[in-house]
């Protein structure tokens, strides 16, 4: 790590709660993804539209869980 390690072990001396906080507000200005409010309603409305429209499914607890745990051995094909 580059940063000053004066300054890391201050940081890491805060409560969990502050490192969160301080967390999250750098990566919502670093982000190279990070979307606008306005960009998150707007996707958020097309895939409820999606869910709603039958084009996509819901996945329940265990299904999503199953695909979290599945790590491909190869590339995709």
């Amino acid at each position: 790590m580059k940063a000053d390690t004066d300054l890391f072990t201050t940081l890491m001396e805060l409560p969990e709660a502050e490192r969160f906080e301080i967390a999250m507000a750098v990566l919502d200005q670093t982000s190279p993804s990070a979307m606008p409010g306005d960009e998150i309603v707007v996707e958020a409305a097309r895939l409820q539209d999606e869910l709603e429209s039958g084009v996509v499914r819901d996945l329940g607890y265990d299904e999503m869980i199953a695909g979290v745990r599945y790590r491909p051995n190869g590339p995709a094909k």
